[in-house]
């Protein structure tokens, strides 16, 4: 494995993080605090080519593997987990892989560009990622399928175009694209959650939503085949995230204790404090390779269930720790909210939630190393 990032990587990189801090970073807390999604950023993010530098260059994107979608997530981290979207990735990627040649010439070039939005539903009132106990059913009638089901904590539903819903029938789990408007569908409330919050998240209801055979994605009844694909690419994004918030605490950390005196000496002087910050570094470098080698599976066509775990397992965590450790190095000023360690903080606790749970990824590992 090369474990230098080619010169378009590097130049994705670079462009995403000038993006981050002369047009995000100034307008963040504006939006975080309304929890209100930031639509016109949104579209310069899809103007710029970042929801799309991953995919293939015969779908309209850039080509450049699942590593560029992982750098593109951890750089907008960086103003916010809420930034990276990552319900408009698994869309995207399902679609790449178990979408009709109509459903990606109708859908794939507005979610590359940023023109559409999209986002996914599964989580219900009583049930999280349980498949075998959701309450959302869905009837074949002919042509149609009828969806009844109420869908909670779904990250920018009431702004997104298109929304792959997962619902339950006798033949199994089974993924469909609702648009936005159809009959049906409505929005029951928005939510106010502690992190992600300019990505606002909401419980709406399908009741007797028909939709056509051409919102399948995939074969009725193996939708669980586009959840792990999906999935085990987007945690993959929540990782990145999760990187991204401990790359931004850390720098900020750097840049307070070589300025800040206490007495006739630099903060940055204390050896308690310098050996926080070798853990720190250290970690993070960790979680990072392990990051960039699930990628390089995932583009290797290998089965990254393991891996992905794995990384946001250990992205998560290490997150957490760096980001309460940043606050007590910087002391009051890592207390208050314009530091942006509040966010932060936040954002990296309510990671560990998104997506599978740390321990929903703890049994995904201790499985398949047992071999159940």
């Amino acid at each position: 494995m090369d474990f230098e990032l080619s010169p378009e990587h590097k130049e994705l990189q670079l462009s995403a993080r000038r993006l981050v801090e002369q047009r995000i970073l100034p307008l963040i807390m504006s939006y975080e605090e309304r929890s209100v999604f930031p639509q016109e950023i949104f579209r310069e993010i899809g103007a710029q080519g970042f929801l799309k530098a991953h995919m293939p260059k015969e779908c309209g994107g850039l080509g450049l593997g699942t590593l560029a979608y992982c750098l593109v997530s951890e750089e907008l981290a960086k103003a916010g987990a809420g930034m990276t979207h990552n319900g408009h990735f698994q869309t995207e990627k399902m679609l790449l892989d178990y979408g009709t040649p109509e459903q990606q010439g109708k859908y794939l070039a507005k979610l590359l560009s940023g023109e559409y939005l999209a986002a996914t539903a599964i989580t219900e009132p009583t049930v999280g990622s349980s498949f075998a106990n959701m309450p959302t059913r869905v009837e074949k009638r002919g042509d149609t399928f009828i969806l009844n089901g109420v869908k909670t904590l779904i990250n920018d539903a009431a702004e997104a175009d298109v929304i792959n819903v997962f619902a339950k029938s006798d033949e199994g789990i089974s993924v469909f694209l609702v648009e936005k408007g159809m009959p049906g569908f409505q929005i029951l409330k928005k939510q106010d959650p502690i992190g992600m919050r300019s990505s606002p998240i909401y419980e709406f209801e399908l009741k007797d939503c028909a939709v056509k055979t051409e919102q399948l994605v995939g074969k009725f009844g193996e939708g669980l085949k586009a959840f792990f694909s999906a999935f085990n690419f987007s945690r993959l994004g929540n990782a990145s995230a999760a990187l991204g918030i401990a790359q931004a605490s850390l720098k900020k950390t750097l840049h307070y204790i070589k300025q800040r005196q206490v007495g006739s000496r630099v903060v940055s002087e204390f050896q308690g404090i310098r050996w926080m910050l070798a853990e720190m570094s250290t970690q993070l470098e960790a979680a990072r390779l392990l990051r960039n080698r699930a990628a390089t599976l995932e583009d290797k066509k290998q089965d990254i269930s393991l891996e992905s775990s794995q990384t946001k397992l250990l992205c998560v965590e290490v997150a957490n720790r760096i980001v309460g450790d940043c606050i007590q190095a910087t002391g009051r000023y890592g207390c208050l909210r314009d530091s942006l360690f509040e966010l932060y903080l936040r954002d990296a606790k309510l990671l560990g939630t998104a997506g599978g749970s740390l321990e929903v990824m703890k049994n995904n590992i201790a499985k398949r190393l047992i071999g159940d």
